[in-house]
């Protein structure tokens, strides 16, 4: 494990940044992720807005198994987050880095490139905000041993449902490409470099379950690849419905939108406020004509509030409607472990505080009690009391 965790700060306004550490000690207890998050903001309260990407502490090496978080607070204070996968963290880790914050905010559009000790504060020149073309063009400027993360097009047009994009592939939304695209950061691209010697466990694990090539471990019980959604591939489909669902999600894709979230917002829309939408059904067809509109130019509003999200929905027109019940009988502090420790959920029983722990432990080439896990528990709840 390394001797300190290193934060690279970077000053939007003044174009300037600086490194903080937090020592192993520290580092150690709150295992990185959602807890360190937590930790900085309580400590660096002065600060406003931060939008931050923390690492995992205590496993260092890359993708499929481990995950990050990104962070960030809006003008009222709340708190948005969500972990991701993909290379991005490991790049960082490999320029020396274990976390990231952004300060104030920049007075143009900016591409943020971080090579080494090198940080370039570049404007941004892409005129065309597609996912593959944004891609493209941050490949082309900066090298193909790089790993991005940028806004797109759905978060240019403010869609609450907006995904923060990772390589073309991945993303997450829960508000954190909008909270970006607020500090006018159109781009963050990390180039690979080879710094820091990675701690990589010796093992690998014989599991039918493996769903993602490279894991150590594979999954810790089967499961579906893919959420159930409007969008899924049916058993009933043609090959001509699978080529025009495939248009349909690339569309979508390129627009950078969440595309669960939408389906639960049509959804929605076609049970409690169809009167207004008129949609005759939900067929392919009709999600053909429907995310046309979404991406278009020019939607009205009624496809404006649709890209915001069924919440959003649920509070304009005042309908109370039963959530989803996600992650059904899954402790939420079991989950917060998990965020700080930077694992993938579906690599241990998420139910089973010991099964983390062991799991944690594997990864980590670490030895943490229960009991050391209970008092991060505790302690997360005090912080988030603290920040609330």
């Amino acid at each position: 494990m390394e001797k300190f965790y290193k934060i690279l700060l970077l000053d939007l306004e003044k174009k300037k940044y600086e490194i903080e550490y937090i020592d192993k000690k520290t580092k150690k207890f709150y295992m990185g992720g959602f807890a360190l998050s937590l930790f900085f903001l309580n400590k660096n309260k002065n600060f406003k807005n931060p939008w931050m990407i923390f690492t995992s502490s205590i496993i260092e090496y890359k993708n499929p198994i481990s995950k990050f978080i990104i962070m960030g607070k809006n003008d009222s204070g709340k708190i948005f987050y969500k972990n991701m996968g993909g290379d991005f963290s490991y790049f960082l880790k490999s320029n020396s880095y274990d976390g990231l914050v952004l300060l104030n905010k920049s007075d143009f559009p900016l591409e943020i490139y971080i090579d080494k000790d090198k940080i370039s504060f570049n404007e941004n020149s892409n005129k065309n905000h597609s996912n593959s073309s944004t891609f493209n063009y941050l490949r082309k400027k900066y090298g193909d041993n790089l790993s991005s993360i940028y806004i797109t097009n759905s978060t240019i047009k403010k869609d609450n449902l907006a995904r923060l994009v990772e390589d073309k592939y991945r993303g997450c939304s829960k508000n954190l490409s909008n909270l970006l695209y607020e500090k006018k950061v159109i781009s963050i691209s990390v180039k690979k470099n080879n710094l820091r010697k990675m701690n990589i466990p010796l093992i690998f694990k014989t599991n039918p379950n493996r769903q993602c090539d490279g894991c150590i471990l594979g999954c810790f019980e089967k499961r579906s690849h893919e959420k159930e959604n409007l969008f899924s591939i049916k058993n009933s489909y043609s090959e001509d419905d699978l080529e025009k669902l495939n248009k349909i999600k690339n569309r979508l894709d390129e627009y950078g939108i969440d595309i669960y979230g939408l389906s639960k917002s049509i959804e929605f829309s076609y049970k409690h406020l169809n009167h207004i939408y008129k949609f005759e059904n939900l067929n392919l067809d009709q999600l053909d004509n429907i995310t046309k509109k979404i991406v278009s130019d020019k939607k009205d509003e009624i496809y404006r509030d649709l890209a915001c999200g069924r919440k959003y929905l649920e509070k304009k027109y005042k309908i109370k409607s039963l959530s989803d019940k996600k992650r059904k009988n899954i402790p939420k502090d079991y989950l917060k472990i998990i965020d700080s420790a930077g694992m993938c959920l579906f690599a241990t029983n998420p139910k089973d505080l010991s099964n983390i722990v062991n799991t944690i432990n594997e990864l980590s080439n670490l030895n943490y009690s229960i009991d050391d896990v209970k008092n991060l528990i505790k302690e997360i709840g005090k912080l988030e009391s603290s920040l609330n």
